[in-house]
């Protein structure tokens, strides 16, 4: 006498994906395998998934984390708040929202920087202070949307020639992110330093038009 007991995949983790986000799969046996969606998985009894922890909030710090197994590995929106000082000693606080791609050809590196986010913001950061102080800050002020995308997005660099990268942006290669795109959505200075920057570009302005009579 037998009994079948037709339960065999009752307790199983099923996993849907959804679509430009990614998991990263872990055996026991310590394989790994990065899966990308639209796509419906069934976890085996060994397998586990690996766990990204990613700052939130304006600007990115580890005070606020988000613990998440999902990757989103296309279309990824990171904003973030930077501090600058010019070489005039005059501080102030940039807006930028970044857009972040994950290449497919490094797809196995995608898990290898566990807080990407302030990875991505602290190098940013530090390159966007360095560059700040070649400026005082009317020359800042007047350019400063030009100055920071090329910060950003890594200007002076071509992409690769032999098409292993497709875009051009700034690229880390420790886990494959590619930042093609940077959009600069407000800059804050010192009140008093400000209103003096809008009195004398209100000023040109008027020199302007009044030259332009004058040789009409």
């Amino acid at each position: 006498r037998t009994i079948t007991l037709d339960n065999r995949f009752d307790g199983v983790v099923s996993l849907d994906i959804w679509t430009g986000y990614a998991v990263n799969v872990i055996s026991k046996s310590g394989e790994r395998e990065v899966i990308c969606g639209p796509r419906t998985i069934l976890l085996d009894y060994d397998q586990t998934l690996e766990e990204l922890q990613m700052s939130t909030g304006s600007p990115k710090t580890t005070d606020r984390m988000l613990n998440t197994v999902f990757l989103r590995h296309e279309n990824n929106k990171i904003s973030d708040v930077i501090e600058i000082e010019t070489k005039d000693f005059v501080k102030g606080t940039i807006k930028v929202s970044y857009c972040v791609d994950f290449l497919r050809e490094y797809q196995d590196k995608w898990f290898n920087v566990e807080n990407y986010v302030k990875y991505l913001c602290d190098r940013v950061r530090s390159i966007m202070k360095l560059e700040a102080k070649k400026y005082n800050i009317e020359e800042f002020y007047q350019n400063y949307s030009t100055i920071v995308r090329a910060v950003a997005i890594d200007d002076d660099c071509e992409a690769e020639a032999d098409g292993e990268r497709s875009k051009q942006g700034r690229f880390f290669s420790e886990n494959g992110m590619l930042l093609y795109d940077c959009e600069v959505l407000a800059i804050t200075i010192d009140a008093d330093v400000e209103e003096m920057l809008t009195a004398h570009q209100e000023e040109m302005i008027v020199q302007s038009l009044k030259l332009a009579d004058a040789e009409k």
